[in-house]
C-alpha cells in the first residue's frame, strides 16, 4: 500500500517477502544503529519489525529516504530514521503528521528520544510512551548480551584504551551483526508463514 504524503514523497508498507525492501531496511536500520551508538555509546533501543509493527519506507522521487516502524496497539512509533542526505526537508514531520491524522488517540513516540527526536515531539505536540517492563528488560538484556559478547572476543581493548569497556571497532562490527539478526528472524518467520 503506498500513501501519498506530498508532491514526490510517498509512504510505502515494507515487503518482508521482496529482497530489495529487506536489504534497504536493514542497510538503514544498521545506519541508525551506528548514528545512534555515536550518540550515546551504546546500542539504541527499538525494534526494526516484528508482528506488532507497521514499517514502512519513506520515499522521496521513488528512492527509499527512510522507515518508520509503528507499534499500532499503542499508537506509539518505536522508530523514526531518515538518512543523513534527505534531512532537513521535514519528512519525519510529514511522516508523522500522516500517521497522527489517521489515528484514533494520540500518537505518541517511544522513548528514550534523541534530542532531535524530543524536538519533534514538542513541535508537534506528540506524547511520550515509555517501554513496558518486559520491554525495558528485553532490552537491557540484549545490551548486556551484546557486552558480554563483544568484552569474550575483542582484544583490542584489552591492549588499548579501558578493558573492561568494548572497543568501538568491535561494538560496531556487533552492531552490524545485530541488525542483520533482528531483521533476518522477522523475515524468514514471515517466510515460512508465506510458505516460501
Amino acid at each position: 500500500m503506498t500513501v501519498q504524503l506530498a508532491d514526490g514523497i510517498t509512504f510505502e508498507e515494507f515487503d518482508p517477502l521482496t529482497k530489495r525492501d529487506v536489504d534497504s531496511l536493514q542497510e538503514m536500520f544498521t545506519d541508525y544503529l551506528l548514528e545512534e551508538f555515536q550518540r550515546i555509546n551504546e546500542l539504541a533501543f527499538g525494534s526494526l519489525a516484528a508482528g506488532y509493527l507497521i514499517t514502512t519506507f519513506i520515499h522521496v522521487d521513488g528512492q527509499d529516504a527512510g522507515f518508520m516502524a509503528l507499534d499500532a496497539g499503542r499508537y506509539a512509533v518505536e522508530i523514526i530514521y531518515v538518512k543523513p542526505e534527505y534531512r532537513g526537508r521535514g519528512l519525519a514531520t510529514l511522516a508523522l503528521r500522516q500517521v497522527a491524522s489517521a489515528c484514533p488517540q494520540k500518537l505518541a513516540l517511544k522513548t528514550p528520544l534523541s534530542p532531535g527526536g524530543e524536538a519533534l515531539a514538542d513541535q508537534l505536540d506528540m506524547a511520550r510512551a515509555d517501554n513496558f517492563p518486559h520491554e525495558e528488560a528485553k532490552n537491557e538484556e540484549a545490551l548486556r548480551t551484546i557486552r558480554d559478547g563483544i568484552k569474550a572476543t575483542c582484544t583490542h581493548g584489552k591492549r588499548v584504551g579501558n578493558p573492561r569497556k568494548p572497543c568501538k571497532r568491535c561494538y560496531q562490527k556487533t552492531l552490524r551483526r545485530y541488525a542483520a539478526l533482528g531483521l533476518g528472524k522477522y523475515v524468514a518467520a514471515e517466510r515460512a508463514v508465506a510458505g516460501r
